[in-house]
């Protein structure tokens, strides 16, 4: 696991020394420590589940921090103006479950997945698992600020209590954070990689959207004593299960794109099949058009036939000019022997 990098660090100074006043530097270090190891620990879990190619750790590392520093602030300020509103409109308590069920999962999930379209980040989405992946880790740094806020928000009940709140939403927020933008993620990355529509991006944002209100919803039924204990188990479940869906896809496509990768290159190596293919190369080398070879070689067959009987006819032509300049002699008749005898004598 690499470090994060150095120009992240004011990050970090600046909530040391706003969280000193209330707890002191070395508790404030503390409380740091507990929200950002854990949840940078995931995000080296959600790497490793891709074992081929992993990604970046500084592209992973902006998409973190996006939602760590810029998705949180800006999901802050427009939760604050809607539920401000709403608030104003029909009191607190329906401004309550309102923010807490309809206005902050819209809102956040759709400021977290933002980072994916960061250009460092963007450029990296080569392959549909890698949305799971960065969509985790924006959801990742948006939890781990989110909880340091949280249990700064109760350091008027003691140390223990906030320690409490920070470990409880470390195993059970957190995943609901990953797990969702990891969904908003998986739909951006068909976009990006394959061209999908606009439909599948909404699609799996509203899966998104959908998990993170009934998370935030059980929670606000245990707020008010309904189902206490059992209503955060159950989401506790679904949290884990979700977490586990998003494991399992980013396992599958890779294990996928490793087969894929697997029979292009087998594909690329001559088969037996290929001889012809690279016969008819030379061929049209040549000049030839592989359709004309069997009419090429029955004129080449011609040709030579041709040539064959000129040869020939020339041959003979010889022949009988060395038959004409020959003086012929015709054989002896039967009986004209002494005739001949006497003549020579």
């Amino acid at each position: 696991m690499q470090a994060p990098p150095t120009r992240y660090l004011w990050f970090f100074l600046i909530m040391l020394i706003a969280l000193s006043a209330s707890f002191g530097y070395g508790l404030a270090a503390l409380f740091l420590g507990m929200t950002f190891v854990p949840a940078l620990l995931y995000l080296n879990w959600f790497r490793n589940f891709e074992k081929h190619d992993p990604e970046p750790w500084g592209a992973l590392y902006q998409a973190f921090f996006w939602g760590a520093i810029t998705g949180i602030i800006l999901a802050g300020i427009v939760n604050s103006i809607l539920i401000g509103t709403v608030t104003l409109a029909a009191g607190p308590d329906v401004a309550m479950v309102v923010g807490a069920v309809i206005i902050a999962p819209f809102i956040e999930e759709f400021l977290k997945a933002m980072g994916l379209m960061r250009a460092g980040v963007k450029e990296e989405v080569d392959e549909v698992e890698d949305g799971l992946i960065y969509g985790a880790a924006c959801g990742l740094g948006f939890a781990a600020t989110e909880n340091l806020m949280y249990g700064w928000s109760v350091v008027g009940e003691g140390v223990a209590v906030t320690a409490a709140v920070i470990v409880m939403r470390t195993f059970s927020a957190t995943l609901i954070h990953a797990s969702a933008t990891s969904f908003t993620g998986h739909g951006l990355s068909q976009y990006l990689v394959h061209g999908a529509s606009w439909k599948v991006v909404a699609k799996y944002y509203l899966m998104a959207v959908g998990l993170h209100a009934f998370w935030n919803g059980m929670m606000t039924l245990t707020y008010y004593e309904f189902l206490p204990g059992i209503g955060f188990i159950f989401a506790l479940a679904v949290a884990i299960g979700a977490l586990q869906f998003s494991r399992s896809k980013i396992m599958e496509l890779d294990a996928k794109r490793v087969e894929l990768t697997y029979q292009q290159k087998l594909d690329q190596q001559p088969g037996a099949g290929d001889w012809w293919a690279q016969s008819r190369g030379k061929w049209e080398g040549r000049g030839v058009a592989w359709s004309d070879r069997e009419a090429s070689r029955q004129q080449e067959q011609l040709q030579h036939g041709r040539e064959h009987a000129q040869r020939q006819a020339q041959a003979e032509r010889q022949q009988a000019q060395r038959r004409a300049a020959t003086p012929h002699r015709e054989p002896d008749r039967e009986g004209d022997g002494w005739a001949t005898y006497q003549q020579e004598r």
